[in-house]
């Protein structure tokens, strides 16, 4: 039996869904774009305040380990959890805006509790 082709990225929406390609164990902020661009890895405590931030900003996010568990080396199990953050590539500008305005606020306040906010 031949591959299935797709032909257009309607067809492909219909049949996986608009976030098909980023990982399964993420978690995004309920707002959606047609495509995504990595923007850089930060601390998983730092998450649920940056998915906020760039919700009430309209931006759509989603961050996901960037170490999943089971290939996390024993140096990498010595240092804190990070995830790899996406936006949406319609909202990238507004995304790199409220990123400048928050990140030296997280970074004091993770700094206090010997994490790094970004990566």
């Amino acid at each position: 039996m031949p591959p299935v082709m797709l032909r257009s990225v309607e067809e492909v929406r219909r049949r996986f869904g608009r976030l098909y390609w980023l990982p399964a164990c993420g978690r995004g902020n309920g707002l959606d774009d047609d495509a995504w661009a990595p923007v850089l890895q930060i601390s998983e405590a730092a998450v649920p305040q940056v998915l906020a931030a760039l919700a009430a900003a309209s931006v759509p996010a989603f961050a996901a380990p960037a170490h999943p568990a089971g290939a996390r080396s024993s140096v990498l199990a010595r240092k804190p959890a990070s995830s790899q953050l996406w936006v949406g590539a319609s909202a990238y500008g507004r995304a790199e805006a409220v990123l400048m305005a928050i990140m030296p606020h997280l970074a004091h306040e993770l700094d206090g509790r010997g994490d790094r906010a970004w990566r």
